[in-house]
C-alpha cells in the first residue's frame, strides 16, 4: 500500500466517523427537541385552565359585587367608601383642588 492510498483511506474513515458522529447529534436533537415540545405543549395547557378559572373567578366577583351593589347602598356603605376615597385623594377631580 502506497501512502497515498493510506491517505485516502484514512480520509474515508474520517468522514465515516464525522457521518457516524453528526447523525447521533442529530438524532439526539430530535428527541430533545420533541420532549421539549411536549413540556411547552404541557406548560401552554396548564397556563390556558390557569386563565379560563380566573376568568371564571373574576366573573364571579363581578356578578357578587352587582348584586351587592344595591344592598350597599341602601345600608349607606358605598357613599361611606366613596368619602373614604376621597379622604385619602382617590376620585378626586381637578375641580375639587383648592387653588394656594
Amino acid at each position: 500500500m502506497t501512502s497515498s492510498e493510506a491517505i485516502a483511506q484514512i480520509k474515508d474513515i474520517v468522514v465515516i466517523l464525522f457521518l457516524a458522529f453528526t447523525s447521533v447529534v442529530v438524532v439526539v436533537a430530535a428527541v430533545m427537541g420533541v420532549r421539549l415540545y411536549w413540556r411547552v405543549g404541557r406548560f401552554i395547557d396548564r397556563m390556558e385552565k390557569v386563565a379560563d378559572r380566573l376568568e371564571s373567578t373574576f366573573y364571579g366577583v363581578a356578578v357578587a359585587g352587582r348584586a351587592l351593589r344595591p344592598m350597599a347602598s341602601g345600608l349607606g356603605l358605598l357613599g361611606a367608601a366613596q368619602g373614604i376615597g376621597r379622604l385619602f385623594g382617590r376620585g378626586r377631580n381637578d375641580s375639587d383642588d383648592i387653588d394656594d
